[in-house]
């Protein structure tokens, strides 16, 4: 079984896909870090987040698993991946045509090693609508920016720079909204939750829920 997680940073697609993952004892891959792996490469190599060709060679050294990302082989510590540099980084190496078309079949291999281990919570931005149209399960959780915003600031300790941070993540919404290659957008099938005023307890039961309900028809 394969539940897909996705939506804009800040929805709580980590959060709710690692607790979700825990229950229902699946394998939890989170994309992104494939393209923060890329990110991170690129800014300590000195190459340019808008060379498409570069990133792509870059891209074909990372691979993705339930333990995160890497590269060349050796697992990225997880703290180096969410500076605010490389998160800035990310945002554009993940427009780039050219890097995407590379991780998409990371990702798709990643996952699908993951269902044959029993079952995975696979988060991103476009898992339901590209990388795994095929999902069991498709989740877009949203919530309001303001709300987004203050709990990345609180996750980051940078509570001091909630509007910078705001900002940064609405440019973030509209650069994947607009993208012409894989586009931030819910799939048609998808169940849209709004996180806003929900706590995380309550996300998880509510995936929890349908993730059951599925796995019961299914006669799981």
């Amino acid at each position: 079984m394969l539940v897909a997680i996705d939506g804009p940073a800040g929805s709580g697609k980590s959060s709710v896909a690692r607790a979700v993952a825990e229950e229902l004892g699946f394998v939890n891959l989170n994309t992104g870090a494939a393209y923060r792996a890329v990110a991170l490469v690129a800014l300590r190599e000195g190459v340019d987040v808008g060379d498409g060709v570069a990133l792509a060679g870059i891209s074909r050294r990372v691979s993705l698993d339930a333990w995160g990302a890497r590269v060349d082989g050796e697992p990225v510590p997880e703290n180096d991946l969410r500076t605010p540099e490389v998160s800035a980084a990310a945002s554009s190496v993940s427009a780039r045509p050219e890097v995407r078309a590379v991780l998409l079949a990371v990702q798709r291999e990643a996952a699908k090693r993951a269902i044959r281990e029993g079952g995975a919570v696979v988060e991103g931005r476009d898992i339901g609508t590209v990388v795994m149209p095929d999902a069991d399960l498709k989740i877009y959780l949203s919530a309001e920016p303001e709300e987004r915003a203050r709990r990345r600031a609180h996750q980051t300790g940078r509570e001091a720079e909630l509007d910078r941070i705001r900002e940064a993540m609405m440019r973030r919404d509209n650069q994947d909204s607009e993208r012409e290659t894989s586009p931030l957008k819910p799939a048609p099938d998808a169940v849209i939750l709004d996180t806003t005023s929900v706590d995380l307890k309550g996300v998880v039961l509510r995936v929890l829920e349908l993730a059951r309900g599925l796995q019961e028809e299914k006669g799981a």
